[in-house]
């Protein structure tokens, strides 16, 4: 059930309408933590896009708390009640969509993009009005931002579950026309993990809210200043392993002065439903399996000054069912909040090596890395 907390909508019909996702299930002590950061990073977004000249702006939430911040915004807030219905996230959007009467659509994640600036938010703003039956995006393969016109084409497609595949579906079913957007730091690096708040707090673009939440963390923020160091040593070598794309091999290769050793594989593996099926198979994985952890960790300590992992492609060659709690405990090395055992040896094994080593999920391997190196040529 939804209710209305607060409306502010301009009665253009062609308006672009910025509707923002942020909820969902909050159990333990790092996800109430996240969810704090995650409101801050909402917060910032809304302000961002009203200096960017967004006259609607839509957030959908389950969190009672972010919709009473935003009361007095100028922000249309619609508080997602519980319900014993699984949450989905096309006909979530839909539903939106409708009921509010959208023409143009420019969908984020909360957590989506805490770089972005307004210049940025205003262009994806001028994009959407300029065009007609298109669509555009962050990622075509795994999004979190997307921006299409006009709202009715949810009517023509296969619903997603998640929004990764959304632009997928707006290409091949809806016939939208794709309108590609220049990588930028701000359109890629996304919050999804405690490793990312880790990275995003050593960066100078970090929004104010966000700002004042992170600080009241009591994390350790070490090894992630450890590894942005690591970047700019000309002596030092860096593994960076998971779903690493081309376009950030060629970003770092530019910009970093350390060594870099990569391994990519598991591309597209949530995209492509691989670890709903159980089909992920890993190389790096099966090294683990076959050293066993603490040994696996010792052999990359041989080889370089520190690693960047993204581990959520070996936990699924694993074929462990993680909740996300243990995945954040994980992240973050605290080992009494990590309930499964072999996942506790695991992490043990990765703090007990004499080198750096970040642990985190896709987003490391891609905006993280990109966001620690720009972190370090700005001086921050």
């Amino acid at each position: 059930m939804a209710t209305m907390v607060s409306s502010n909508r301009s009665s253009k019909a062609q308006t672009v309408s910025l509707v923002i996702f942020e909820g969902g299930a909050v159990h333990g002590l790092l996800e109430t933590q996240m969810q704090m950061v995650r409101q801050g990073l909402v917060l910032d977004l809304v302000e961002r896009a009203q200096e960017a000249g967004f006259q609607h702006i839509l957030v959908v939430t389950s969190y009672p708390a972010l919709a009473a911040s935003l009361k007095s915004r100028a922000v249309q807030v619609l508080l997602d009640g519980d319900t014993d219905e699984a949450f989905h996230f096309g006909r979530r959007l839909r539903d939106v969509v409708d009921s509010c009467r959208l023409e143009k659509v420019l969908y984020m994640g909360g957590a989506a993009a805490p770089l972005i600036s307004s210049g940025e938010l205003q262009y994806l703003r001028e994009m959407l009005e300029q065009n007609e039956e298109a669509f555009l995006t962050n990622n075509y393969y795994s999004a979190d931002i997307v921006g299409f016109t006009p709202g009715a084409a949810l009517e023509r497609i296969s619903l997603p579950a998640i929004d990764n595949t959304l632009p997928l579906v707006l290409s091949t079913e809806a016939g939208l026309r794709y309108i590609p957007l220049q990588r930028t730091l701000g359109l890629n690096f996304d919050v999804d993990t405690p490793t990312d708040v880790l990275i995003m707090s050593v960066h100078p673009a970090l929004g104010p809210h966000t700002r004042a939440a992170v600080q009241e963390l009591d994390w350790d923020f070490s090894r992630a200043r450890a590894v942005k160091e690591l970047l700019g040593n000309p002596m030092g070598e860096l593994i960076i392993y998971g779903r690493v794309g081309s376009n950030l091999f060629q970003y770092l290769d530019a910009n970093t002065r350390c060594r870099l050793r990569l391994y990519s594989e598991e591309r597209s593996m949530k995209a492509l439903g691989r670890d709903v099926r159980g089909e992920v198979k890993a190389l790096m994985g099966r090294l683990a399996e076959e050293l066993g952890f603490r040994a696996f960790f010792r052999f990359l300590s041989e080889l370089a000054g520190g690693a960047v992992l993204d581990t959520r492609v070996l936990f699924e060659h694993f074929q462990w069912k993680l909740s996300a709690a243990d995945r954040f405990a994980s992240d973050l090395g605290e080992l009494e909040l990590i309930s499964h055992w072999p996942l506790r040896e695991f992490t043990a094994a990765a703090l007990e090596a004499p080198i750096p080593i970040l642990l985190g999920g896709h987003s490391l391997v891609a905006g993280g890395l990109w966001a620690l190196v720009d972190a370090r040529l700005k001086g921050s």
